[in-house]
């Protein structure tokens, strides 16, 4: 008995339509949510503003001094007895020194300040790595939903064959255990949207429940840049190795602000003492009160702290390099396996769709001679059951080079 071709038709065609979403969300609008609303780069931010408060506070001069003495027991003079001092003391620093503290500290707000462009890079690699898993877990469902379909066909082809007598029961149950298992894989595929869908609220500060809608579909990657100009640039710009740089500036500063600090300092105040007028003579002046101005030097005499400090701080500037260059070398070499896996997922990808093809033409071919002469169902099965996995193995080689390209660009300034 030969079946219409109105169902070799239908079959062929489910396998290669694909569902259509609507409302796609951006990829880019989620990255520029999480930059407006993530807690991390908010509470760097305001880390950043309260560095910046710093400055002032070290760039003051010091807080005056006051004082107030009582003589108990007056102090006798030739214009009389004197009965209360005060006095007022006001010290100056090495001059440049109080610049040279602000500028130490305006340095290390500026290392602070890198690490917020340092954490939004890693921020959109956090966002993209779990929207390309949710993407790939949409797939699959899709892929297998497709595959479902497909078997369903199937199993109407082989029920019609059975009734008429020209093929076995055991067909029929084989393909409904396999739908089974492929209804069972979607329901798993569901529950794990719940992990990345909880990354992305988490990361953009969001009820854990909100949905999000994903693109239509995902071009296979290329590689978008040079390998040794993007090297050059992430030397030279990235915010962790520029963060080095501004923390060795600010221990260049330290190491001037130290030399000043080393040097004298001085102070001038003022003393007034009131003097009472004496009862038992009369005196040119009776009674005439002290007024006393001082100047004072603070002489910085021991000089080991200061020796101590400077080498302190040369030995911190040469940790930073050698932190440097390993942190790019760690960089460098994240790149380097970013750009083989992307390389590899455009191998593999263009391999199974290959394979998918061919596969499609044994799977067309088979079915009319299972329509028609009863060939292996067993076969027929097979052959599905290997497109549905080209199909999977050409989604995580797609999603694979989305992210390594990702990995790429949580590198570039």
């Amino acid at each position: 008995m030969k079946y219409p071709y109105k169902m070799i038709a239908g079959l062929a065609l489910l396998l290669f339509i694909s569902l259509q979403r609507s409302s796609a969300q951006s990829l880019d609008g989620l990255l520029l949510a999480a930059d407006s609303a993530n807690l991390e780069l908010k509470a760097l931010y305001q880390d950043y503003l309260a560095a910046l408060e710093k400055a002032p506070q070290v760039s003051q001069l010091p807080e005056p001094e006051a004082g107030l003495g009582v003589f108990p027991l007056p102090v006798e003079t030739r214009l009389g007895p004197q009965w209360v001092r005060l006095s007022a003391t006001q010290m100056f620093p090495w001059k440049g020194t109080l610049e040279a503290r602000k500028n130490v500290v305006l340095a290390m707000a500026k290392a602070q300040y890198e690490k917020i462009a340092a954490s939004r890079l890693n921020l959109h690699y956090q966002v993209k790595q779990a929207y390309f898993q949710l993407y790939e877990l949409d797939e699959r469902q899709q892929i297998l939903q497709r595959s479902i379909d497909i078997f369903r066909t199937l199993e109407s082809i082989a029920t019609t064959r059975v009734e008429a007598g020209k093929a076995n029961l055991a067909d029929v149950l084989r393909i409904q255990i396999r739908i089974r298992g492929l209804e069972e894989e979607l329901n798993i595929l569901e529950n794990q949207k719940e992990k990345p869908l909880a990354v992305i609220n988490q990361l953009l500060n969001r009820p854990e429940q909100s949905p999000i809608t994903l693109a239509d579909t995902l071009p296979l990657a290329e590689p978008l840049y040079e390998r040794a100009a993007l090297l050059n640039d992430i030397q030279e710009g990235h915010p962790m190795l520029r963060m080095f740089t501004l923390q060795q500036e600010a221990a260049q500063r330290s190491i001037e602000l130290n030399v000043l600090e080393g040097r004298p300092s001085f102070g001038v105040g003022l003393d007034y003492i009131a003097v009472g007028k004496r009862s038992d003579a009369e005196p040119v002046n009776n009674g005439r009160d002290i007024l006393s101005p001082r100047v004072g030097v603070r002489i910085p005499l021991y000089r080991e702290k200061y020796r101590a400090k400077e080498q302190e701080e040369k030995l911190k500037i040469q940790a930073l390099e050698t932190r440097k260059q390993d942190l790019f070398l760690q960089f460098r070499s994240a790149i380097e396996q970013a750009y083989a896996n992307l390389e590899d997922g455009r191998i593999k990808y263009r391999l199974y769709q290959e394979q998918k093809a061919t596969t499609s033409s044994a799977i067309e071919l088979l079915l009319a001679a299972y329509s028609n002469e009863g060939a292996s169902f067993i076969d027929l099965l097979q052959l599905e059951d290997e497109l549905v996995q080209y199909d999977l193995m050409s989604l995580s080689a797609v999603v694979k080079t989305q992210m390594a390209q990702a990995e790429i660009e949580r590198y570039i300034p």
